[in-house]
């Protein structure tokens, strides 16, 4: 059952650090029943957490949080991305990951997070925003298609 709490979507700030790694190995969990190519190593929290400390320094990245009575629930990771010189529109924005813990979806809250990254993205300039979303994610594909992305191009894949 949704829960209907007040939520503050915000940027993240480095004492957040420990529960987004918490909220993205939720996700990468997620990704991992879909596909192991996205199997987690055995240290993926330590690496996940200074991979994060890193994007919380940088101009070209926005990590925001939402937060609910003093408890993260969501999570998103917007990026700024630059084509090769041959590309007329170089500067591109890049949802690197959008999360909303169970219990919290339904209400808006990745809507939310989603708005605010790409007003971030308005303003640094850039023009278009693409992203990924896993096969087998009927959630997640009617979530992007409601915000507005659609299928441009397909990523395919082969083990060897």
């Amino acid at each position: 059952m949704a829960r209907a709490l007040a939520v503050q979507i915000r940027p993240a700030e480095p004492r957040d650090v420990p529960a987004l790694v918490e909220l993205w190995g939720e996700l990468a969990t997620l990704h991992e029943r879909l596909d192991g190519a996205f199997a987690l190593s055995r240290t993926w929290q330590r690496a996940y957490e200074e991979y994060l400390v890193h994007l919380l320094g940088r101009d070209d990245v926005l990590v925001v949080v939402a937060e609910s009575q003093g408890q993260l629930v969501g999570l998103a990771v917007g990026r700024i991305t630059l084509l090769p010189a041959f590309f007329r529109q170089r500067r591109r924005g890049y949802i690197q990951d959008v999360y909303t813990r169970e219990g919290y979806r339904g209400q808006g809250i990745g809507r939310a997070m989603l708005d605010r990254i790409e007003a971030w993205l308005r303003r640094q300039g850039v023009r278009r925003v693409e992203l990924t979303v896993a096969v087998g994610n009927p959630q997640a594909e009617a979530f992007w298609e409601r915000a507005g992305y659609r299928t441009y191009m397909v990523y395919r894949a082969k083990d060897l």
